[in-house]
């Protein structure tokens, strides 16, 4: 008889190890835009606070007798322009503006020309504005003013070292001193007179423009 061979054992299975299921992460950007949008407001918001602070701080500082004489220059030229019916409408010559360092009066090119080309010698209708900016600033006698005076970037043949704006503008500035003290306003009262040539354009794109030919009168808190 044969001999029954025993029956080796089946190995056993492997083990399947489980797959690791790769997840893809959607990162959404659609939506990082307002978030950039979010923190440039907040800091535009927080730059513009503190520039409030920064100007109400100064301003603060004035005394209020002084700011209320300031207010009441500012009504009286204001009024002044508002009834000279020869003004061409729309071109205001005088531009008024109240600063932490006081009340700026600006005398403006864009109506008709307060200097001859190139000279320091003041036109009929600039004597007539300083006629208004000194019935004005004599409303309040305590306050010390600052003259300046701004060319345009038209160069003068003379090149670098020669006769150019910035002799220009200090003697166009010094004409406005004078022009006023003509007006009753005491010499006293004049604080500087300060000539910036062509270095500081109220039109840095277009330097050659009319509008970058004035003179400031800048009325100071009364110390």
């Amino acid at each position: 008889m044969r001999s029954k061979t025993p029956a080796l054992a089946a190995p056993p299975a492997p083990v399947r190890q489980p797959r690791a299921v790769k997840r893809r992460v959607r990162h959404a950007t659609h939506g990082n835009w307002k978030l950039v949008y979010a923190d440039f407001v907040t800091v535009l918001m927080a730059f513009f606070i503190v520039a409030w602070i920064l100007t109400f701080d100064k301003l603060s500082k004035i005394p209020q007798r002084d700011m209320s004489c300031i207010t009441a220059m500012a009504a009286d030229l204001k009024k002044q322009i508002e009834a000279d019916s020869r003004l061409t409408r729309g071109k205001i010559p005088i531009d008024i503006e109240l600063l932490p360092e006081g009340l700026r009066l600006t005398l403006l090119d864009n109506n008709q020309p307060m200097f001859q080309t190139g000279q320091a010698v003041l036109s009929a209708f600039a004597k007539e504005q300083f006629s208004k900016i000194a019935t004005a600033v004599n409303l309040c006698e305590a306050n010390p003013l600052m003259i300046e005076g701004y060319t345009d970037a038209t160069p003068y043949g003379g090149g670098v070292t020669g006769y150019g704006n910035w002799e220009l503008s200090a003697e166009r500035a010094n004409a406005a001193r004078r022009e006023l003290l003509s007006k009753a306003v005491k010499s006293g009262r004049i604080s500087q007179v300060i000539g910036y040539g062509e270095s500081r354009p109220s039109l840095p794109d277009d330097p050659t423009n009319a509008l970058n030919r004035r003179i400031s009168i800048t009325v100071l808190p009364a110390s």
